[in-house]
């Protein structure tokens, strides 16, 4: 399951990042930071986890 999340971390990143650079959508790069922000901080959660798992 925290591999999952894990995964799905660095896509919300990928995807943060892509929202804040595309020049189509004015509010691109509100939502954009918003979404790569939380999915860093997932991503941190989720990779300290599972380097303390055996």
């Amino acid at each position: 399951m925290i591999r999952w999340l894990d995964r799905g971390a660095r896509l919300g990143m990928v995807a943060g990042v892509g929202l804040m650079l595309q020049p189509l959508w004015g509010a691109g790069l509100k939502y954009g930071f918003f979404v790569a922000a939380f999915s860093t901080l997932l991503h941190i959660a989720t990779s300290r986890r599972t380097l303390d798992e055996p």
